[in-house]
């Protein structure tokens, strides 16, 4: 096999051959980190229920409505999350499976003697624990991008939701600290 024909050198190559896997990841990702933001909201409006409960103005009963739409959804999400990971974890050992078949079939067409000179042992144990890390690599970039980006932007957008205003001050603090450590 030729790397060159099978795109092997290039990490975005392995990226578009899992567009499927990738697809499922994004959707679930999505859900998940998204639905994230809908505990808290779930949360507060349960508080105000019950507060509404203990001063008299609803009864009990009026907040299972909320509480069953509240464990429906957090279902939901949960399932989300498993298939999130599920198939995070699939994309990798896909990505390190194709990488090591790649490294093998090179490593059978090199010329005996080069290798023999370099330490064969010593080459493919190196070259398998690239693979590894780079497919790990791969995998903790993936689950990244949800677990620490999608999830802030649907934290940022429920707090702008809530109070503008504050969210735009509470938005200060850390930009100034990372501008200040930054120096």
């Amino acid at each position: 096999m030729n790397k060159k024909a099978l795109g092997a050198d290039k990490i975005l190559c392995y990226f578009a051959s899992e567009k499927k896997t990738l697809a499922l990841i994004t959707v679930s990702g999505l859900m998940y980190n998204f639905g994230l933001a809908a505990g808290p909201w779930f949360e507060g409006k349960l508080v105000l229920y019950l507060s509404d409960v203990f001063g008299g103005s609803k009864i009990f009963s009026d907040m299972s409505y909320l509480v069953i739409a509240y464990v429906i959804t957090m279902a939901i999400i949960q399932i989300a999350r498993y298939v999130k990971r599920f198939y995070v974890r699939r994309f990798a050992n896909n990505v390190n499976s194709r990488m090591k078949k790649i490294l093998y079939s090179n490593l059978v067409i090199k010329d005996k003697i080069k290798l023999s000179c370099a330490g064969e042992g010593d080459i493919i144990t190196k070259a398998v624990s690239d693979v590894d890390d780079c497919a790990e690599g791969m995998r903790k970039f993936t689950t990244e991008i949800f677990d620490t980006g999608i999830t802030h932007f649907a934290y940022i957008c429920m707090l702008m939701v809530y109070d503008l205003r504050l969210a735009l001050m509470c938005f200060v603090f850390p930009t100034v600290s990372y501008f200040w450590l930054k120096k």
